[in-house]
């Protein structure tokens, strides 16, 4: 039974797999702002425990604009802005806290070691890149963090806004091209999702990688019940407990004209895993 109170709770829907992966988002960072903090799926809403609030661990994700990495330390491997890394500090640039890199992989082309693009976790292209996406979604949650009252929080990741720079994570009542018979995307027009889920989703990613299929195109991940620290959660969230009453979601891509982006997740029994 679990008898560890939540001081944060935020309704989710988990077959949306941008706010499954937001919330793993969250626990990451509050375990890295506050150690020890351990979340849990709960009915319709995700739990978690920390020393600090909902409003203090946004305010600090966005607190300021991340670093561009175009030259890998470790190697001095050149990489594109398209997908450059993002390496955060949450103490006014004094250390790296985290960096974002889900959608980059190094991999000899040609015989040459190159950083490119991660597939499927590159959704973007043209003239987007990773960081000009983070700024314009960074401009439109502080902005909702203004006008939002402390009982909005909850419903945080319902609150979608149009917008035209998007990493694809949250599939949302967002626009397809067999919908509309044209790509918004291609045409610059903007897209409703939530910044939110947006920006914690790619933090999520980091650590909490889904199960990939075998045609990398559909995933799968799993809900926990019990309070678990990311490092654990990471396995649980897998497969790796080995804990039948954990409920497994199988997601997948879908195109929006020369884009793709997550689309919504349906729950599978175990038997049924990879088809």
């Amino acid at each position: 039974m679990n008898t560890t109170s939540p001081n944060i709770r935020i309704n989710v829907d988990p077959s949306n797999p941008g706010q499954f992966f937001a919330c793993c988002g969250l626990l990451e960072l509050a375990d890295r702002l506050w150690p020890g903090a351990e979340g849990w799926f709960e009915e319709r809403q995700f739990c978690m425990a920390s020393r600090g609030t909902l409003l203090e661990l946004l305010s600090i994700m966005i607190m300021d604009p991340p670093t561009e990495i175009t030259r890998l330390e470790c190697n001095s491997l050149e990489v594109k802005p398209i997908v450059a890394p993002l390496a955060f500090s949450f103490d006014g640039g004094a250390t790296t806290a985290i960096t974002l890199d889900a959608w980059m992989k190094i991999q000899c082309v040609k015989g040459v070691p190159s950083a490119i693009a991660n597939p499927p976790w590159n959704f973007w292209s043209g003239q987007q890149t990773s960081l000009s996406i983070w700024l314009g979604l960074r401009e439109k949650l502080a902005g909702q963090l203004v006008r939002l009252n402390a009982d909005d929080f909850e419903n945080l990741f319902l609150m979608r806004l149009f917008q035209k720079g998007r990493f694809g994570f949250d599939p949302g009542p967002a626009w397809n091209a067999l919908d509309v018979g044209f790509s918004p995307n291609e045409q610059g027009f903007e897209v409703e999702s939530s910044p939110a889920v947006e920006l914690l989703a790619a933090v999520g990613l980091q650590r909490f990688r889904p199960v990939m299929g075998n045609d990398r195109e559909s995933f799968e991940y799993l809900t926990w019940r019990i309070p678990l620290s990311p490092s654990v959660a990471a396995v649980a969230m897998c497969g790796g407990l080995g804990d039948s009453s954990l409920v497994r979601f199988r997601g997948c891509l879908v195109s929006r004209g020369q884009y793709a982006a997550l689309g919504f997740s349906h729950p599978v029994s175990k038997g049924n895993s990879h088809e």
